[in-house]
């Protein structure tokens, strides 16, 4: 009997652990309501392109978003959150040495607001974002030849940006998760580099509509904890620029509106990243660069974040 005893005692802390572990994972999925699910869809996904793609961007190995989030939360009901991101955008040159030139510093912390009265029901919240953008230089704004210093050129702004975001279904499909939110963004003259008046646009005008399509599956609440299926999401993106910018008028579409498009797939056999595509045209996010207008067509790899 006494032989019995240590195999009695593993069998019990088995069974015992396997217990928790279950009521764990229960509460983990109590705890995720529509709020706090959908704060996760307003996350920016993390991605790495192939090289630089089809269009006039200059000759890279890869551009890549490094944007990993903290969401911050009190109880299940919550009416409040937020989440803070340190993100980082970097576009590696395929010159000598590979350079990877003045990174854009991206830090953000986001605060949202619940209006709806459940927290089970399609989701609307208010939202708050307080972001820095810099690229970590301190060299002059512009070259002796007049250019900008795109090399280590300062760049440097902060901004809000305020803003809604809904989640209602509008597609004829039932098998979809649909999120639209529209927001403004207004730069404020702290720790902004002077040279930026008049070339850059201090107020924006955002409007982002994502969809995500889970075929095989009737419900997409049966997809917030399984990944057997594959998924398909699809981003449309616009913003519209205020302000004077190097004197153009209100209805330049050339120099005032930005256009994107991705498609997104993940396949069966992947649980955290997607295959994408995306087209873009509009001016260069790429801190000192801002300047110009880029028109591109890239693929790479893109973060699943939808969970």
């Amino acid at each position: 009997m006494k032989k019995l005893k240590p195999y009695l005692l593993v069998g019990f802390v088995w069974c015992l652990s396997m217990g928790n572990l279950k009521a764990q994972t229960e509460d983990m999925q109590v705890e995720e309501n529509s709020f706090f699910s959908t704060i996760r869809a307003n996350q920016t996904d993390s991605y790495i392109t192939f090289s630089q793609g089809i269009g006039n961007l200059e000759p890279l190995i890869f551009e890549a978003l490094v944007a990993p989030y903290f969401l911050l939360r009190t109880s299940r009901d919550a009416k409040w959150g937020a989440t803070i991101s340190p993100a980082i955008l970097m576009r590696m040159y395929a010159e000598e040495s590979y350079p990877v030139r003045t990174p854009s510093y991206m830090p953000e912390i986001s605060f949202y607001h619940q209006l709806n009265k459940t927290g089970n029901e399609k989701v609307k919240y208010l939202f708050l974002n307080l972001t820095h953008h810099s690229n970590g230089q301190d060299g002059d704004f512009f070259n002796e030849d007049g250019n900008f210093n795109t090399v280590s050129g300062n760049f440097s702004t902060n901004y809000l940006e305020l803003g809604l975001f809904l989640n209602q279904n509008v597609v004829p499909f039932s098998n979809t998760n649909e999120y639209f939110k529209t927001s403004l963004e207004y730069h404020i003259d702290v720790n902004r580099v002077d040279e930026l008046e008049g070339r850059y646009s201090f107020l924006r005008w955002h409007n982002h509509f994502r969809i995500f399509r889970f075929p095989g599956f009737r419900n997409t609440s049966q997809n917030l904890g399984f990944y057997k299926n594959p998924a398909v999401q699809t981003r449309l993106e616009t913003t519209w620029l205020f302000g004077d910018i190097n004197d153009a008028p209100f209805f330049d579409l050339k120099e005032r509106f930005n256009f994107s498009l991705t498609m997104a797939y993940r396949p069966k056999f992947l649980s955290d990243v997607s295959l994408f595509a995306n087209f873009y045209s509009g001016e260069d996010y790429y801190n000192m660069h801002f300047f110009r207008r880029i028109t591109i067509f890239r693929i790479g790899l893109q973060a699943y974040s939808f969970k």
